[in-house]
């Protein structure tokens, strides 16, 4: 169970009990639109905790962690599903469900466990957890590439798609996307990583399943647009897309490993289209990239990194120099596969998180040391400062 902060341990308590109590610090929130924000504040040692806040606007000045939830341990995982809230914890392989009342509390109404299966932690970010259904999600446990299917209305874990030899590589972690669900199939990446040496594969593995006999169809090898890790998403005619994270940046630079790029899923097809790929090397006019995203009507964002304004050599720590702060936010016409800087945002650390609520688009965008989140709406292509956020955060849903 996670712990709380003297200031807020009534809060958290009730709330881990159940008594209705709510995540805005004793406020009272309207009964009008609820958005909850999970967000994660470093120290100088490299230790984290995570922080739990509702909120019935979103044009406010910031983010108050005095007025949410503690979780000590680490980074806790967010999502909302079916008037649901789901948290999961840091430290112990706890999923929890809250139902929201009129006025935005949260009563806890259900608790999972993943112990049988190993994991540390609650983890059910968009990466590891696809809701198919009221009754049906998938957790994916990378590490033993295991699908545990489980009932998010009973809260009990119903089965599970087990793995194939391909999911693994000798000396390699196992990695990939979300899992895409569109229609009766659900779509993932799967690659592998040298996690001390910052090493991607230069290939990967499209993965199909069948989510009404919940089995994997097939594996198909691809080669292009190596470790695509990043939110998949997809546009309005069913088109899905898929790119790299900030991290395989260190390879291709440092490394001369495959570029960078976006491949897609046609709506008619259930592999990636041969005859497409998005190139951020051609869109940027010689830059590497990642992070895209489909926003809608068309259009894109992707991170564009600027290497002339840094230099590595046989010393540099890569996962450093990924996540420097020389990374800045394009726009991108999907159509014509071109780009220009988005204005109003200064150079970042690169791994932008989106957030579309209500018709607005926002990004997350975290400084260097990753001590803090600035938000921004996206207008007219331009980018409008709107609240900052302690330390960094990639979850931030609607509630209702």
């Amino acid at each position: 169970m996670p712990l709380c902060r003297a200031a807020v341990a009534l809060l958290g308590a009730c709330v881990m009990a159940g008594c209705g109590d709510d995540s805005s610090g004793g406020a009272e929130l309207s009964s009008g639109p609820l958005y909850a924000i999970m967000y994660e504040v470093f120290d100088d040692n490299g230790d984290s905790i995570s922080y739990l806040n509702l909120l019935d606007s979103l044009d406010i000045g910031t983010v108050d962690p005095a007025r949410g939830l503690e979780y000590i341990g680490g980074r806790a995982f967010l999502r909302a599903y079916n008037g649901w809230v789901f948290v999961g914890e840091p430290a112990s392989p706890i999923v929890r469900r809250y139902a929201v009342s009129e006025n935005g509390s949260l009563s806890q109404n259900g608790t999972l466990s993943f112990a049988d299966y190993g994991l540390e932690a609650g983890t059910i970010d968009p990466w590891s957890v696809a809701f198919i259904s009221p009754t049906k999600a998938y957790l994916f446990d990378f590490k033993e590439g295991v699908h545990i299917i489980w009932n998010p209305t009973t809260m009990e874990i119903t089965g599970e798609i087990p793995p194939v030899p391909e999911f693994f590589r000798e000396n390699m972690s196992t990695d990939g996307s979300p899992g895409v669900v569109r229609g009766n199939r659900m779509y993932r990446s799967v690659f592998w990583a040298d996690l001390d040496t910052a090493e991607y594969s230069a290939d990967h593995l499209l993965a199909v399943y069948d989510v009404e006999t919940d089995r994997l169809i097939e594996t198909i090898p691809e080669t292009r647009c190596p470790a695509p890790g990043n939110l998949a998403h997809t546009d309005e005619q069913g088109n899905i897309y898929f790119s790299n994270w900030i991290w395989p940046i260190a390879g291709i630079l440092m490394r001369d490993a495959p570029p960078s790029c976006v491949l897609r899923i046609g709506v008619n097809s259930e592999r990636f289209d041969a005859e497409w790929t998005l190139s951020f090397l051609e869109l940027s006019g010689g830059h590497q990239g990642g992070m895209f995203t489909y926003v809608g009507d068309g259009q894109g964002l992707v991170s564009v990194f600027d290497e002339s304004r840094i230099s590595f050599n046989a010393t540099t720590d890569p996962w450093e120099y990924a996540g420097s702060d020389v990374w800045s936010v394009w726009n991108v016409d999907v159509q014509s596969r071109t780009g220009a800087p988005v204005a109003g945002i200064p150079p970042n650390a690169g791994a932008y998180t989106p957030a579309v609520l209500d018709g607005r688009t926002f990004l997350m965008v975290p400084s260097e040391n990753w001590s803090k989140s600035d938000l921004y709406e996206i207008k007219a292509g331009s980018a409008v400062p709107s609240f900052e956020i302690p330390g960094w955060s990639y979850m931030f849903v609607k509630v209702r």
